[in-house]
């Protein structure tokens, strides 16, 4: 074949082979040159990881402020929350209890002739529902052997309308169980079977003397036989108001009252009586400030405002390390895990330094944690101070000193917090949790500071929880994103024709060699 006929092949179709002819490295110097024409493509790379960094580091802090208003802030300004009360018993096996918001600190005698029972009855004798075949299996009995459905009437737990209960033809104990659970929810009865005793429980499911298990409307003679003489139930259950419960009786404070229930509430305490005291003594209960729970929810608040601040902090007086920009992929294979992420960690710094809105942010939050409650003091006077000034902000807590402001001076801890109000009940003076509230709110002045912020910073960087980031570091990555892909696509174009140049100069030399072989071969005959 003609070599000057190769270049009626189609280049495009053959393979990457390269240096056949001319001994090159194709690979080797199209990877270079492709280096070379991606460093735009790695801009943009690094472009897009710094708005995405950004944006995570603007997403936290705002979850973080979103928390500290909804989750902390929203119930400290309330005067409920530092209501807490404790309560203690002499002999919590007559009775344990808590306390509500009103309930008065002091202590109280109890004393309990009775607790409250739900009315209950059994099977006098076995019923012999069962019996155990020759695989030692269990088979259970017929009871209903009448030929003939059973109607059993069971009065409801209102004490004035009756639920119909019908046992079917040869039903054995599980059928009768559920007929009778089968209308609970109107007769407050709960039937069981105890298979060691072999016998059937009926209980009700409401305490007191209200509380009753009465099948007297049961006027059928064979429906009566069937409770007594087959589920071997008392005769007591076909007599009104015979099988009943009792009412919880005891002396609160030397009242006698009664209760349907074991679980009560007086003068603001929710008492739950669980024995009964021997004639003429008495138990007490201790109502207290609950110390530690309102403790633990100051200590929530500084946590979580330190946990913001200080991150808020960071970020703004992070040092910018211009030399060190985000890693390539490349660059990645080449570094050690360890490496790459102390070097992300500068790469990553200062990307929020200086940022205004967070600034704005920043020292609303200072400004409010930091004032004086008008008449009443600041945080420092119950114990919460303000630490050094390169720790930017951060709360710290004297524990002792603060403790001892709720237990002996609740009054003024609880107005610092949710502020001053009159005897009208008007607030006089906003006190810091009230101001911070104020700040996270639309208002005018400095009231809204936060929540402009908040506001800001999702129209800045999104929101995990929207379903489209329109925001404006969503639609700058998507920019990139875009002229990413297009800068793809023309890298590619560009490496497939790198690779074309170098095959058509293979065929090229390789051309040459073919024709200079055979002029070679040419001269050698003529010279023979």
């Amino acid at each position: 074949m003609d070599p000057i006929s190769m270049n009626s092949y189609n280049v495009s179709n053959l393979l990457r082979i390269g240096g056949l002819a001319t001994g090159l490295d194709t690979d080797s110097i199209v990877k270079q040159l492709m280096k070379v024409a991606s460093l735009p493509l790695d801009k943009l790379n690094q472009q897009k990881q710094w708005y995405q960094w950004q944006q995570e580091d603007l997403r936290d802090i705002n979850a973080k402020l979103m928390n500290l208003r909804n989750n902390v802030v929203a119930s400290l300004r309330l005067q409920g929350t530092f209501m807490a009360k404790t309560v203690t018993s002499s002999n919590p096996s007559v009775a344990t209890a808590t306390a509500g918001a009103n309930a008065v600190n002091g202590t109280y005698t109890l004393s309990v002739t009775q607790l409250a029972t739900a009315a209950s009855t059994a099977s006098t004798d076995k019923i012999g529902a069962y019996y155990i075949d020759s695989n030692n299996k269990i088979q259970y009995n017929p009871l209903n052997t009448t030929g003939g459905p059973i109607t059993l009437v069971l009065k409801n737990k209102d004490g004035k309308t009756f639920s119909n209960i019908t046992i079917s033809t040869n039903a054995n104990i599980n059928d009768v169980i559920s007929a009778i659970n089968s209308v609970s929810k109107d007769t407050g009865i709960v039937a069981t079977y105890d298979q060691n005793l072999d016998r059937l429980f009926l209980v009700s499911n409401v305490t007191g003397s209200s509380s009753t298990i009465d099948f007297s409307a049961t006027t059928d003679q064979t429906a009566q036989n069937f409770l007594t003489s087959v589920l071997k139930l008392p005769s007591d259950v076909l007599t009104s108001g015979k099988i009943t419960g009792q009412d919880a009786i005891f002396t609160f404070n030397g009242v006698q009252i009664t209760s349907s229930t074991n679980n009560v509430t007086v003068a603001g305490i929710n008492v739950t009586l669980t024995g009964t005291t021997a004639s003429g003594q008495n138990i007490t209960l201790t109502v207290s400030t609950d110390v530690d729970k309102i403790y633990n929810t100051i200590k929530n608040f500084v946590d979580t405002y330190n946990d913001v601040i200080t991150q808020m902090y960071t970020k703004l007086t992070e040092k910018r390390y211009y030399d060190y920009p985000p890693l390539t992929d490349e660059q990645k294979q080449a570094m050690k895990e360890d490496d790459i992420k102390l070097w992300e960690e500068k790469a990553r710094s200062g990307n929020l330094a200086n940022d205004e809105t967070l600034m704005r942010a920043y020292y609303s939050l200072r400004q409010a944690v930091s004032s004086t409650v008008s008449g009443v003091g600041s945080l420092s006077s119950i114990g919460i101070t303000t630490g050094q000034w390169y720790e930017g902000g951060k709360l710290y807590i004297d524990e002792a000193k603060l403790k001892d402001a709720i237990a002996n001076n609740l009054d003024k801890v609880m107005q610092i917090f949710t502020g001053v109000y009159d005897t009208n009940g008007t607030l006089v003076s906003k006190g810091i949790a009230q101001q911070l509230y104020g700040y996270f709110e639309n208002g005018t002045f400095k009231e809204g500071v936060l929540g402009a912020a908040i506001n800001a910073i999702t129209r800045k960087a999104g929101s995990s929880t929207q379903l489209y980031d329109n925001s404006f570091i969503g639609n700058r990555i998507r920019e990139i994103d875009d002229r990413i892909a297009e800068m793809q696509k023309r890298l590619k174009d560009l490496e497939d024709r790198y690779y074309r140049q170098f095959t058509q100069l293979e065929i090229f030399v390789g051309q040459m060699n073919t024709q200079s072989a055979w002029l070679n071969q040419q001269i050698g005959i003529m010279t023979k």
